[in-house]
């Protein structure tokens, strides 16, 4: 039989971040010790494995500690590694991320004046989850989502709150009028799960003041509420989120919210992560 290993969740955490502790390091977001293998002879890493009997093992490796432990195993079925300060690990690191994630980019600039729009805030948009990024000075992003995220239609969300304030608190700002246009209107894009977001580029509209009517609906869509993925109610979604006003907060109507709780007939989803 081929003796293999198998690494099913590479973990992006930093070695030199964690604290120290017998066995290597501790890892505080998952409360686990993480084994440094990469000072270790063929039989302690053959002697850590047998002891763990199967379970998972957190540990830092290299491709030498890789290739012992491969030499030594039939079959590891969990193993996690973190980044370890070597070139070794780190083009292993990149080849795992190469085929589990899904990289989308591209440039956010201002329809009207053609200029690129910096400090922006691009989310991707998953009940369960989200991602953000900032925009570069050239208006570029850049965003890794993992695979088994990306349903059969998705959410990009251009974020320009926080860019808007900052321009409204601006001393030098003239008075101006929303078609002046230096305040940005918040966008999203629905996107499949196949279609390649790789280095398009977006063009924003300057924010807007919209004169609407009044329509009427036989019967109201439901509105859905997700705090960390999990759907809860109303109530104790505005209970959370006025006890907890750092946490994410996003708010989607019609196809948005559609795509997002990937669910019909609904007229918004609200989104609070804790993260």
């Amino acid at each position: 039989m081929k003796n293999h290993i198998k690494i099913q969740n590479p973990c992006p955490e930093n070695w030199e971040n964690m604290q120290d502790s017998a066995e290597g390091k501790f890892c505080k977001k998952c409360s686990k010790c993480v084994v440094d293998f990469t000072d270790k002879t063929d039989k302690q890493v053959q002697d850590i494995f047998k002891t763990a009997n199967g379970k998972e093992i957190c540990g830092r490796i290299s491709a030498r500690s890789l290739s012992i432990a491969a030499a030594g195993i039939i079959l590891i079925t969990n193993l996690t590694f973190v980044q370890a300060q070597t070139n070794n690990n780190s083009r292993l690191a990149t080849e795992q991320k190469a085929i589990n994630n899904t990289n989308i980019s591209g440039k956010l600039i201002f329809k009207r004046t053609k200029k690129a729009i910096a400090n922006a805030e691009v989310f991707f948009i998953h009940k369960s989850k989200y991602f953000k990024t900032i925009t570069d000075e050239e208006g570029n992003f850049s965003l890794e989502i993992p695979n088994d995220l990306l349903e059969r239609k998705n959410v990009l969300y251009f974020d320009f709150e926080k860019l808007n304030n900052e321009t409204r608190k601006n001393p030098d700002r003239k008075s101006s009028n929303p078609m002046n246009g230096d305040i940005y209107e918040n966008t999203s894009i629905i996107f499949t799960k196949n279609e390649k977001i790789n280095k398009n580029v977006f063009q924003i509209d300057s924010q807007l003041s919209y004169i609407g009517g009044v329509s009427f609906l036989s019967e109201s869509p439901p509105d859905y509420y997700y705090f960390n993925g999990k759907s809860i109610s109303e109530r104790k979604f505005e209970k959370l989120k006025k006890e907890n006003p750092n946490y994410q907060y996003f708010f989607f109507t019609n196809k948005e919210a559609e795509v997002i709780a990937q669910k019909s007939y609904l007229e918004t989803v609200q989104l609070l992560f804790s993260n």
